[in-house]
């Protein structure tokens, strides 16, 4: 929203509006005339004589606005005077509303002009060809008399023309009339409406960008007065109503968002185990059993023997446990794999987290005194710390000219490790940094890890199971294969074009001396 307020320099612009009105009357638009007079009484309310002339015009007035086809703004002031006509002129004051400067309402079709003689003819006959009417300033100084000819032009265009041609300005007083002031820099001080107006500052644009680009617009239009109000996030600008137009627009432009950048990330890990056993499965150790009889002897059989190879005989009665044999081959074979896909958007040049995984907590403070004895013995709580399992991505996105983007990159792994001395568990990690420069869409592998672990182990009887070939026969061999593999892989987007990619609106200020007027 914006908040708008206007009112022209100068204390007697009432009374040149006042004259003014005399002279429509004089010619006999009464309507005019009554909206002039209605316009100097709302600017100086404690004048008798303007209050006066407006309350004679009332009822004329009123007749010939019934008999307009369409109403305008104008209209619609007169009623909303005429019904506050009985307050003061400080509680009309405080109780108007805040409006916009006036904006001629001329024809759209487009004119040709070839006209030659003085100021006040040509401007007159330029603007009744749009359908808009004129009245001089009371002391007002033609120019010498000059030729105007133009072809096809709105009447925007003719008007700027028509100014420069004859060294004024237009007022415009409503959307129908405009008042001719001789341009000078102590008229444009006096006559140039003055305005007021309230920019919000975008929602994701911080206070401190906003006022950088409130002070380069203020030093470049040179306005009069700004203000920041950071609580309202309101951006406030006062001086002559073309200069805060054209300032308005330029904050505007500059209070483009920054370039939007989609992340897509895709985190693999694929991990594969394989295990292979095979040979012949032999004793490795014989007991020796005696069976005699000599002393009473009670011959004891270990578990898993039932055969036995004897000899001997009487008291010297041995036997030798027989046990089976057994060839195996055994492969077993497994794989996982992990994919993980997100988006992330961050803006040009603003860093944005994503995290994949599990918070682990982990203590690491805790009382482990004794906790018995007499009375209430106090244990104070162990002291957590919550760590970050998973993916951590920290992703700054830099946009460049056609879709290039950079990517400042910090990558984290982390995993639970193997083992927890003292009770806390060990962290495994695998960190990536770096910059990576692409186009919008192109895939990058930013990281990648590949692990392999090899293991061959053998038992069999020495000596057998060292024979060349078949040895492998004579023992049990056990080769254990495990892989993993890593990636991390990016790819940005441009979602928003970046300010400078943008059109941006011409702006026609005019010179410093004689802005552009606003019709």
């Amino acid at each position: 929203m914006l908040a708008i307020s206007w009112g022209c320099v100068g204390g007697d612009f009432a009374e040149r509006l006042y004259k003014a009105g005399q002279r429509a009357e004089r010619a006999g638009d009464t309507l005019h005339a009554y909206l002039l007079y209605v316009r100097a009484a709302a600017l100086d309310p404690r004048n008798p004589q303007y209050a006066a002339r407006k309350t004679a015009l009332q009822a004329a007035a009123a007749m010939l606005s019934e008999e307009r086809m369409e109403p305008d703004a104008a209209n619609e002031e007169v009623t909303g005077a005429i019904e506050t006509e009985e307050l003061s002129g400080r509680e009309i004051q405080e109780a108007r509303q805040a409006l916009p400067p006036p904006r001629l309402a001329g024809s759209p079709e487009k004119r040709s002009f070839d006209i030659k003689g003085d100021a006040r003819t040509i401007v007159e006959k330029v603007i009744d060809a749009y359908g808009l009417l004129v009245v001089f300033e009371a002391d007002y100084q033609p120019p010498p008399p000059f030729s105007f000819r133009v072809q096809d032009v709105g009447f925007e265009d003719a008007l700027r023309m028509l100014e420069a041609a004859a060294n004024s300005f237009l007022v415009p007083v409503n959307q129908r009339l405009a008042l001719v002031v001789r341009d000078t820099p102590q008229k444009r001080a006096e006559m140039a409406p003055a305005m007021s107006i309230a920019v919000p500052i975008p929602e994701r644009m911080s206070v401190q960008d906003a006022q950088e680009i409130l002070t380069a617009v203020q030093q470049t239009l040179e306005i009069r007065r700004v203000s920041v109000d950071p609580v309202k996030r309101v951006v406030y600008l006062r001086d002559q109503a073309a200069k805060v137009n054209a300032a308005r627009l330029i904050f505007a432009n500059l209070s483009r968002l920054r370039a939007q950048v989609e992340v897509e990330v895709d985190f693999l890990e694929v991990a594969k185990n394989s295990s292979l056993g095979y040979g012949l499965s032999l004793p490795t150790s014989v007991p020796v059993v005696n069976f005699g009889t000599f002393m009473h002897n009670k011959p004891s059989i270990p578990a898993g023997f039932t055969r036995f190879l004897t000899f001997g005989g009487g008291a010297t009665f041995f036997g030798l446990g027989v046990a089976d044999a057994s060839a195996f081959a055994t492969l077993s074979r497994n794989s996982a794999s992990t994919v993980l896909q997100s988006q992330v958007v961050a803006l040009d040049g603003q860093a944005t987290t994503l995290h994949v995984g599990d918070r682990y907590p982990i203590i690491t403070n805790g009382y482990y005194g004794n906790a018995t004895g007499t009375g209430q013995v106090f244990a104070p709580p162990p002291t957590i710390n919550f760590e970050d399992l998973g993916l951590v991505l920290k992703v700054t996105p830099s946009v460049h000219e056609q879709g290039g983007v950079t990517l400042d990159l910090d990558a984290e792994f982390k995993v639970l490790g193997t083992g927890s001395p003292n009770g806390i568990p060990v962290i495994s990690s695998r960190k990536f940094t770096g910059k990576v420069r692409l186009n919008s869409g192109e895939w990058a592998v930013i990281a990648g890890l590949a692990g392999t672990n090899y293991t061959a182990s053998y038992t069999g009887i020495a000596g057998l199971s060292s024979i060349p070939l078949l040895g492998h026969l004579f023992r049990q061999n056990t080769v254990q294969k495990d892989s993993t593999e890593t990636l991390i892989l990016l790819k940005p987007r441009i979602v928003t074009l970046p300010p400078w990619e943008s059109v941006t609106q011409t702006i026609w200020v005019g010179t410093e001396t004689k802005p552009i007027t606003m019709y």
